[in-house]
């Protein structure tokens, strides 16, 4: 069974596809030969989800489809297409942001050269804060790896063609786990108890996605940021980059205050609050995207925060 889904254009599959795999120690989010894997499980059942591009950038159409082990029922298949629409933001419209950017001489730079490029999701709340919370204060490399001693370890494994994929770890399991256990793997205690616990919260149903996902930015943000070791850096990453808010600067990362700093305020230093309110007036809806843009143009080395 095939699912076409059409996302808004522009659309640039493969890279949104690669901006999931941070680095090459990326264990779930599989981007080969032009298609994209992850085991996932919907339902009951761990799935193989296959995701590939046949369409263009200008006319974009994705062909979705399950490897089939057993019978894939019709809900499933509903909620693979959720699932794939939210992973790659599909209805976001991309033409507003590019005329949102019109006068940004910068910006319409980035976006131009990456033209397409969309927010790349996680697909639960749960993973977006565990790799968040991976990721504060230590390199992406480090964290990655961090990510895949995490997901080998307790994620479910699937085997198909002599070929092994791991799936993020439910929270039921992590729930379940040891603060020595984490710390095996090399994450630091206060890491490992945050995740622990959040895991515990999320299993128990403390974190309900329909009602979170109906709450305005700053609301969502206090609710969050009450989780042991979740701050408003964290917060504002899992509103992009799960819930897909694309109204959201996270002006407390070092890499994107940089940017803000070097290139619209002549390397003057700026408060968290200064760089809010200029993403805000500069790039209004679309800050998320703007921030993406950034991380993309240093990636590519079109921008850099180099004297």
């Amino acid at each position: 069974m095939e699912i076409i889904i059409t996302p808004r254009a522009p659309f640039d599959f493969a890279a949104t596809a690669r901006f999931l795999r941070f680095t090459e120690a990326e264990a779930v989010d599989i981007f080969k030969d032009g298609i994209y894997r992850r085991a996932f499980s919907f339902g009951n059942h761990l799935r193989l989800l296959n995701v590939e591009a046949r369409g263009t950038v200008a006319r974009p159409f994705l062909a979705v489809t399950l490897a089939r082990q057993s019978k894939i029922t019709g809900a499933e298949m509903k909620m693979v297409e959720s699932v794939v629409r939210r992973i790659f933001s599909t209805d976001h419209d991309l033409k507003k942001f590019r005329a949102q950017v019109a006068g940004d001489s910068l910006m319409s730079k980035l976006e131009a050269a990456h033209r397409g490029l969309r927010i790349a999701r996680w697909p639960t709340l749960f993973e977006a804060l565990t790799v968040s919370i991976l990721s504060q204060q230590i390199s992406t490399i480090v964290a990655m790896t961090l990510k895949r001693r995490l997901v080998e370890k307790f994620g479910e494994r699937l085997t198909l063609n002599k070929a092994d994929f791991f799936a993020f770890p439910r929270a039921e399991r992590l729930a379940r786990a040891s603060v020595e256990e984490l710390r095996a793997l090399g994450l630091s205690g206060s890491k490992a108890v945050s995740i622990i616990e959040m895991a515990r919260r999320s299993s128990d149903g403390e974190l309900n996605e329909d009602e979170l996902e109906r709450a305005d930015n700053e609301s969502l943000i206090a609710r969050l940021t009450s989780l042991r070791g979740v701050g408003r850096w964290t917060a504002e990453w899992a509103l992009m980059l799960h819930f897909g808010r694309t109204d959201v600067f996270p002006a407390g990362d070092l890499a994107l205050r940089g940017c803000v700093v070097k290139y619209y305020n002549e390397s003057r230093p700026m408060t968290e609050r200064e760089i809010r309110n200029l993403a805000e007036l500069r790039w209004g809806q679309w800050a998320s995207y703007a921030a993406v843009y950034f991380l993309a143009g240093m990636r590519a080395k079109i921008i850099s925060l180099q004297p």
